[in-house]
């Protein structure tokens, strides 16, 4: 396992999360665009005399290799789902990696139900919000 254990990268999980729920959304929204219908107005005349000069309607659906295109973008997003995935990962690895049954429900409180310090202490058998930042940051000093 990779170490990860800095706050800034504990702190991304939340973020992490909600990426992912956002390329997913992005992907499906590409898997169900449909073509765009484009017109455009051409001037032409009849076959016979007397070649009256009219105005014709063309449409058609736009050829700018939208297809390739989105081939490409939707596997962008899926590298970065993938990328965002791992990432995720390895945060909850390294919180179910901590000894400590109180730690370990800290850093889970803290970065994964996003909960402020004051819950946190209270969950874990604290009054005050120095308790529960006393554990995280006495078992972050640890490792580092």
């Amino acid at each position: 396992m990779i170490n990860i254990a800095t706050k800034e990268l504990l702190k991304q999980y939340c973020d992490l999360q909600k990426e992912i729920k956002e390329l997913e959304q992005r992907i499906e929204h590409l898997r169900n665009k449909q073509p765009r219908v484009v017109s455009d107005t051409v001037k032409g005349s009849s076959k016979h005399y007397p070649y009256i000069e009219r105005t014709f309607v063309i449409t058609g659906f736009e050829q700018d290799n939208r297809e390739q295109k989105l081939e490409r973008l939707n596997n962008i997003l899926y590298k970065r789902k993938a990328k965002c995935g791992e990432m995720a990962l390895e945060i909850e690895e390294f919180i179910n990696n901590i000894p400590d049954s109180r730690t370990r429900r800290v850093f889970t409180l803290r970065y994964i139900d996003r909960l402020n310090w004051l819950p946190i202490a209270r969950k874990t058998g604290g009054y005050d919000e120095s308790y529960a930042r006393k554990i995280h940051d006495r078992y972050l000093e640890k490792i580092n």
